[in-house]
Formats: C-alpha cells, structure tokens, sequence
C-alpha cells in the first residue's frame, strides 16, 4: 500500500501567508506533485480568493475546514505554506511518521527545528483543533503560542542541518527569485539544491521574522516557549557566576549542609575552587559586545570568600556590562566591605536572611551569627542611604517547614526598608535536598525548564552550564576557555538539551530526568524579571 495512502491526515496549503505567484513554479519546483504526494485530496486555504488558478478545492471558512478534516477521518491537519517550494518531501513523511497524534497535539518542523525555514511542515491534531477559538490555520498557531500549558509537543530533532543553515529561508520571495536571477534556477528542489543555491548567498536568504514576539527561537521565529528576547535568542542577556564553591554556612536547605555517615563532604564539594579573574575578565570582554540584562554574581559557596570580588564588580563595571547584582548571606560584609562594594557601583545585592527572629535563623542558616549579619545588613543600608548610591537591596526567604510561620512577619519587618522582598518556595537542587511535595503539579503537566532558554553559569572551574542549581555539575557543556559563551550557547549539545524539555523526552541518562525544580520555574517568573522590574 502507498504510504499517503494509510496516511489519516489532511494537508491544507495556507495560501492567507503565501503570494499566488508563488505558482508559477510550483510545478517546475515539484510542489504540486509533492502536494499530491503528502495527501491526493490536499485543499486550499483561500479566505479571500487570491488563489484562482489552483486546482485543488478552495475552502475559505474554517469551519468547512474543520467539516472535511472530520469526514476524511483525518487525526491532524498539515499546514504547508503556498510558497515552499524547497519543501524536503522525506523529512516530511518520515516527520509525520514519528508524530504521535495519540499523545501530542502539535507537530513541528519550523520553530526550534535544525532545519531551513520553509522545508517542513506544521500539524495540530484535530482533537487540538477542536478545543481552540480561530478562524484560520496562522490563528491556531497564534493560539498554541499564546496558551502553551494546553498542548504537548513533538519537534523534530531527526533531520538537521547546521545552526548556521537553519538559519536560511527557502520559501519563494524576492530574495529566493534574485538568487534564482543571480546562480539559475536549480534543476532539482530538493533541501541539497537550496543549500548549494544559498552559498554566498547567506545574508539575504536568511530568516527575518516579520515583528516581534513574546518568545522565539534562536532564528528569532515565534514560538511557544523559548527565548524572551530577540537579544536573548542571539546571546544569553543573564551571565550568572558561580565564583567559588567555599562556604562559612551550612544552610539545611543547600548542598552545602549535605555530609556522608564518616562526616565528610560529598563528592560535588571535595575539591574546593574559585573562578580566576582572568576567565572572569574574559567572559565579561564577550559580554561586553552584547545586550545584557543582568551580570550576577553568586556561588556554589559565599562570593565573599572569593579574593578578586570587588574586582569583578569593578572590571563588569568600567566595561559597561550590567547591572551587576551580588547575592551573598551578608556574614562577612563588614563596613569597610560595604563600603567598597558600594563604592565598586554594584547596583543589587541580595541578602539571604530566611528568617526573622533568632531561634528559627540559627536552625536554618546553620553556622552564621544572627546579631552579626543582621547588623551587616543595617548597616549596609545606611550606607547606602549615606553614600546617595542606587543600589538595590533584596532580601531572601526560602519557605521550609523550619521557617514557614515566620514568612509574614519577614515580609512586614522587611518591605520598608528594601526594594524587594523575595519569598521562595523551596527546591531540590536536582535533587540533593528534600523537597515538599505539596505545591508539585505532577509530571503530566511537566512544562520545558526555563533555564535552558534565560541564562548561562560559569562555574568555579571555568564550565559553562545550563543550571543555576546544578551543584554536581551534570548539566556542563564545556570550559569557556578553550571556547566562547555565544558558540556554546548555539552548540549542538546545548539545542539538543532544549530540544529534549521542549519534547518533555529527557533520556535517562541527564540529569533533568527526574529533577522537579521545574515546578519552581514558571514561564512567567524568574529572577532576572525581578531586576527589570527593579530597574523600570
């Protein structure tokens, strides 16, 4: 039997997004034929009848489109736009062969996919389809961006071509006819022929997205989740440094308390380390040619223990990256250090506090001295106020069974006199610590773990990685050393593990497999909206 013939969806060529002149090579392409390959009884999308010439049945109510999806028996409706002449007719079989419309809801080869934009597909179940409010295929699309949580999703990840080449847009528009003007029109419209046509060609055949959009790939197409900014999708614009892995607290809910029965520390925090300023200048040198929202500097640790401190904030400082922001547990701040710091023009600092009165500080942060760090912390705002800086001050609470009765008294003690108050729910640390269940909103809502697409950490031994709360380092890509953030941010390892969340088909092997610290990481918070929010 033919395979379009088992086949149990409908193709519909989007001719709203298309130019009709696009069919004057629809033939010479294979479009047709490809069309007729995919799906005999393909209709049109014609909504305002530009597409006289076509062949194929013209529907302009989406309501009729639903009609004939449901008496074909079709399980999903595959959207091709009029003007995909490089459409890749294998990868697109053997995609829709590989798309489960049992379990997910919608089919791409577009947003995120390593893939020339315009040789693939897109298809929603029709079970999606039918639990939306549009009137037209590009609705449906603005509808999954725009309620995500509603949807799974399969990207395809089997058939790829260089960051660079996904990059390139094969549809027909006036710079794919110059490039036909300028090195003929190929013989053969396949994926190959385009690439070869492209060559030299790069800048004008690339993606331009046609505005802006809450989130994006890296080409800066629309997506459902992905990149919050144009920048962000370019470079990431929140640098975050894990400047050493030394601590003088041993908090109940950080790794750091974590001893095996002889009393020793684990494997993770055997070997003590700080980041040298020399990768630090460097990695700040990179940003420096980049939009960067935030630069924060934090630890597997306490960054006050880390010597070059205040020369990191100096030198962030004079390149111009920034803000610069510190989170520390405020026990070694002395006056003099305030004053520095101060002085460095840092412009937030983030005390970790997790408590108001005595007894519940000294059962959390185990190892400080509750008088002294909270003199610490008075006195840096009254330095601050002195000074005429406009420094930001934060102050932290991680909610615990130990400390959860002090949680409004924190915020009515504290509100007056910082900018920001933060209450946090607790974490695992991928695991490492214990974790409430309560709040957990179990796996089949499991979302992609934001982290992956807002920030990168240089760790204490120079290793970029995607977690902030990583502290055994599984989520490494490699030592910006020997590389650079921007081509490890496009690395094939680092999509890969996107990829791997945006499908919610994370191998065993990974460290986010099991992790629920997504939860603790909704689409719509995170810390570095906290410092724009600060700052506006």
């Amino acid at each position: 039997m033919n395979a379009h013939k088992a086949a149990n969806w409908l193709v519909v060529v989007d001719g709203e997004v298309s130019d009709p002149a696009a069919m004057d090579l629809w033939d010479r392409s294979g479009l047709h034929a490809k069309l007729d390959n995919l799906d005999p009884n393909w209709v049109l999308w014609d909504p305002h009848g530009k597409w006289s010439r076509a062949s194929a049945p013209a529907v302009a109510d989406f309501g009729e489109l639903l009609m004939r999806a449901r008496e074909r028996g079709a399980t999903a409706l595959v959207v091709v736009e009029g003007g995909q002449l490089f459409l890749d007719l294998d990868a697109v079989r053997e995609g829709l062969a590989s798309f489960d419309r049992g379990g997910c809801d919608y089919f791409t080869q577009w947003e995120h996919c390593r893939l020339p934009v315009g040789s693939g597909v897109r298809a929603i179940s029709t079970s999606a389809l039918e639990s939306m409010t549009a009137s037209s295929p590009s609705e449906c699309f603005d509808w999954i961006r725009q309620y995500p949580a509603q949807f799974k999703f399969h990207y395809d990840m089997d058939h790829t071509v260089s960051f660079e080449a996904s990059q390139l847009d094969s549809r027909d528009r006036a710079a794919l006819r110059a490039a036909f003007e300028a090195a003929g029109t190929p013989a053969v419209f396949d994926q190959a022929s385009f690439l070869d046509l492209a060559e030299g060609l790069e800048e004008s055949l690339r993606y331009q997205p046609a505005g802006e959009a809450p989130r994006v790939d890296e080409r800066k197409m629309p997506a459902a989740y992905g990149f919050e900014s144009a920048a962000c999708s370019e470079f990431p614009t929140y640098v975050m440094f894990d400047i050493i892995n030394i601590c003088n607290a041993r908090c109940i809910h950080c790794p750091q308390s974590i001893t095996n029965d002889e009393g020793k520390k684990p494997d993770f925090l055997a070997d003590s380390g700080q980041l040298s300023f020399a990768t630090y200048q460097r990695v700040i040198d990179e940003c420096a040619e980049r939009e960067i929202n935030f630069i924060r500097i934090t630890a597997d640790g306490e960054p006050l223990v880390h010597k070059r401190l205040f020369d990191m904030v100096e030198y962030a400082r004079a390149k111009g990256v920034g803000p610069v922001g510190l989170t520390t547990n405020g026990s070694l701040l002395t006056r003099k250090r305030a004053e520095r710091l101060l002085n460095a023009g840092i412009e937030l600092v983030d005390f970790s506090l997790d408590a108001v009165s005595r007894e519940t500080f000294e059962k959390v942060r185990v190892g400080l001295n509750y008088d002294k760090t909270h003199r610490n912390v008075h006195e840096f705002l009254d330095l601050r106020e002195k000074l005429g800086t406009s420094t930001k001050v934060i102050v932290s609470f991680v909610k615990q069974d130990e400390n959860a009765h002090e949680v409004d008294e924190f915020i009515a003690y504290w509100t007056p006199l910082v900018d920001k108050v933060l209450v946090r729910q607790m974490i695992s640390n991928v695991g490492l610590t214990d974790l409430d269940e309560l709040g957990f909103p179990g796996w089949d809502n499991r979302w992609p773990c934001a982290h992956f697409f807002r920030r990168v950490v240089i760790n204490h031994e120079s290793v970029l990685k995607a977690c902030p709360i990583d502290w055994e380092q599984k989520t490494s890509v490699r030592s910006v050393e020997g590389s650079n953030v921007h081509d490890i941010w496009h690395s094939e390892h680092y999509w890969r593990s996107r990829m791997q969340h945006l499908n919610d088909r994370i191998p065993e092997s990974s460290a986010c497999k099991n992790c629920k610290d997504w939860a603790g990481t909704p689409w719509n918070l995170g810390y570095e909206k906290v410092v724009v929010e600060l700052g506006s």
